[in-house]
């Protein structure tokens, strides 16, 4: 039957299809890696929005004109009637296959647990009849308004030196914030139905805040940004090292993230119309080496062979604890336990958000941020190890290289004959991010324009097929030879875009440290690589990356696609399930203390594992 909706200018068709209640097949998540969303719209919708280069590999010709586009592609900009094909509807029926395919985005369930109360009390009015306390009388209201009787009920001396004051002026009516039987602070009138958290997902490149409504348990606005900290190096080790060198240096660290922090609570709440003070709890995940630097702790031994942290537990602790942080001071602020020097809380957030212990398969999970963290569980045993991966396919160390932000390359095909590619944004194109340097380097594997062991060919050598217009693409140069993406006159930056021999070394190095550590991970747990029944790719690049790429670079081991999935940010969704269930607080800690690290430069193996696993195209 058709459906009437009104939805905004500009919408995307999968959440306007979603607003609509239409399921319709989505294996890869909406990211456009599957093409399977494949809906019919109207030709006005189309005038708005061009098809990009995703719906261009996906649909044939035919379907083009015929009006096909992806739902995880296309916005609307005009009135439009879409059809969806029976093809691309969900069913509900038992095919094994299908379920495998959407298996990942089913999460368990997860039932939030509000980690805060607040009542609105009407103490009776004192009298020379009754000469109790005012914090008698406060107690006794709570217990009444909690239906909790003999409770022993906690309050702070500063908060309690706010109550005669307020209950005065507010003809005794007051609302208190309860933290289990401990009053965290009062506010005037009826304030009840306003109660929020914050969740941080600190990585070492990016910090993202999430505001949480805790009467819905839901998002309601979030912001990210740089991490600050990059002026001290965009790598964790530049930044123990500015750290050490002089005592202040651990105080200015310090203060860097919790100054950006409180900017970022500054925009979530401008953006949602609260008041600050209405923001009770605060979670905050991050690797080892940003845990101690929040709390101002000494970092030089994360840097020195056998890189032991002082300590690796999680922090239960209030707003007041932490320097100038922005919250009322006895907002409670649960800082993620880690499990080693190079395995910290943001990857048991992505644990939580998983629910690793629900499942029951072999599955690996492979969070490529700055460095590479690989967890694979089997059975009930979780092995992890750190490879340094990360700076390649952040854009760093790449000549050409830039973060996924706008303006960056983030898909390429090239074929024999031309080279098309999407830019973040649809701007002119600045440089390449991860994705666009996995897409580019897998394209010219395919074509052999690069060997296995990673060469750049000369013009003369590129085989049968290949136009002059792509061999032109490649300049000889003293110290290896470089393919041109973009020209000058059509970058952004008004300096043509390379990928140099330099960089597929670069590409090499950090795909090959992946590799190895997962090699490794895989002999402590006996298995072999078709063992494997799902890699889940997490962090914002694995989720922009093109599945079929990372295995045609070797990046993963080979097998079928139909076990890879992007989760995307699942740090960040763990940081919100911690702030929703002290069940998950808990968890996180026993996962701590469950997680077996493998130090990769103590494995013998790892060197020979290493030097095999730089070669691309190693399994086919």
């Amino acid at each position: 039957g058709a459906k009437i909706i009104n939805v905004s200018s500009g919408s995307l068709l999968l959440d306007v299809l979603k607003q609509a209640n239409i399921s319709i097949i989505t294996p890869c998540g909406g990211k456009g890696n599957c093409g399977k969303c494949k809906v019919k719209v109207s030709s006005a919708a189309i005038k708005g929005s061009l098809l990009n280069i995703i719906e261009k590999k996906w649909l044939s010709e035919e379907e083009i004109k015929e009006g096909f586009r992806l739902a995880c592609q296309c916005h609307l900009y005009h009135n439009s009637t879409i059809t969806i094909p029976s093809s691309a509807l969900m069913r509900n029926n038992n095919s094994k296959i299908e379920e495998k395919a959407i298996s990942h985005l089913s999460h368990y369930e997860f039932k939030p647990v509000i980690p805060i109360k607040k009542y609105f009390l009407k103490p009776n009015s004192p009298d020379l009849e009754n000469q109790s306390s005012d914090w008698t009388r406060i107690k006794d209201e709570l217990n009444r308004v909690a239906k909790i009787k003999k409770e022993r009920w906690f309050i702070a001396p500063d908060i309690l030196g706010n109550v005669p004051q307020l209950l005065r002026d507010n003809n005794y009516g007051m609302t208190t914030v309860l933290y289990k039987n401990e009053v965290i602070s009062v506010e005037p009138g009826d304030t009840s139905k306003e109660m929020y958290g914050v969740a941080f997902d600190i990585g070492t490149t990016t910090i993202a805040g999430y505001l949480i409504d805790f009467n819905t348990g839901k998002q309601v606005v979030a912001e990210a940004g740089s991490n600050p900290q990059y002026i001290y190096g965009d790598d964790v080790v530049s930044r123990i090292d500015f750290a050490r060198k002089n005592a202040i240096n651990r105080n200015i660290i310090q203060q860097e993230l919790i100054s950006f922090l409180n900017k970022i609570i500054a925009s979530l709440t401008q953006k949602a119309g609260i008041k600050l003070s209405r923001i009770y709890f605060a979670v905050l995940a991050g690797n080892t080496a940003m845990h101690l630097f929040l709390w101002s702790l000494p970092t030089e031994n994360l840097a020195f062979s056998p890189y032991i942290p002082v300590l690796t537990e999680g922090f239960f602790k209030e707003a007041r604890d932490l320097p100038d942080f922005c919250l009322i001071p006895h907002a409670k602020v649960y800082s993620t336990p880690n499990v080693s020097a190079y395995i910290g809380g943001d990857i048991i957030a992505d644990l939580i958000d998983i629910q690793i212990w629900e499942r029951n398969n072999n599955m690996l999970i492979v969070d490529l941020g700055t460095n590479g963290e690989i967890v694979l569980k089997s059975d009930d045993k979780i092995w992890a190890c750190s490879s340094a991966a990360g700076p390649a396919f952040e854009g760093a160390r790449i000549s050409s290289g830039m973060r996924a932000i706008r303006g960056a390359i983030d898909r390429i095909v090239i074929t024999e004959h031309k080279i098309r590619y999407q830019v973040i944004e649809q701007t002119l194109a600045a440089g390449l991010c991860g994705s666009g340097i996995i897409d580019l380097i897998a394209s010219l594997l395919k074509l052999q324009l690069i060997k296995p062991d990673g060469r750049l060919v000369n013009q003369e050598e590129c085989p049968n097929g290949i136009s002059e217009q792509i061999k032109e693409r490649i300049v000889k140069e003293r110290k290896g030879n470089k393919f041109l993406i973009v020209p000058k006159e059509q970058s952004a930056g008004d300096k043509p875009i390379f990928l140099t021999q330099r960089d597929i070394r670069e590409v090499q190095l950090a795909k090959g440290a992946v590799r190895a550590g997962i090699s490794i991970l895989l002999e402590y747990a006996r298995l072999k690589k078709d063992d494997i029944d799902e890699v889940l790719l997490a962090g914002s690049f694995g989720s922009l990356m093109d599945t079929d790429n990372a295995l045609a670079i070797g990046l993963i081991p080979y097998i079928s696609s139909g076990k890879i999935f992007s989760i995307g940010n699942a740090a960040g969704r763990g940081a919100i399930k911690l702030l929703l269930s002290e069940d998950m607080r808990n968890m996180a800690e026993s996962l701590s203390q469950k997680v077996h690290y493998v130090e990769l430069s103590a494995q013998h193996s790892f060197s020979e594992a290493f030097t095999k696993s730089m070669i691309f195209n190693l399994e086919r």
